[in-house]
C-alpha cells in the first residue's frame, strides 16, 4: 500500500519527504507539493482508526490451529461482538 497526498493549495500530488512516529497509532508525514509554481509544504497525520478483523497474532498457536478448521462464516459468529 502506498499513501498518496494531495496539496490543499493547488490540488496537485504531493511528495512525502519524511515521517516521524508520534505514537503507536499516529505518524506525522512531512509533505511538499510537486508543482514548482506552488511550493507548499505541510504536515499530515496518519492515524489508526479501528480494527475490522482481529489479527491472528492475538491468539495462541493452539487457538489459531483450531480456527483453521472452522469455516469463515462460523468464525464471524464466534467473534461477533468482540470488536
Amino acid at each position: 500500500m502506498s499513501v498518496r497526498v494531495q496539496c490543499i493549495k493547488c490540488g496537485k500530488v504531493g511528495r512525502i519527504e519524511s515521517s516521524s512516529q508520534e505514537a503507536e497509532t499516529v505518524k506525522k508525514l512531512y509533505c511538499s507539493c510537486t508543482n514548482p509554481k506552488c511550493g507548499h509544504t505541510w504536515v499530515e497525520e496518519l492515524v489508526f482508526s479501528h480494527t475490522l478483523s482481529p489479527s491472528a497474532l492475538d491468539f495462541s498457536d493452539q487457538i489459531r490451529e483450531k480456527l483453521q478448521h472452522v469455516p469463515p462464516a462460523e468464525q464471524v459468529k464466534l467473534f461477533a461482538g468482540l470488536g
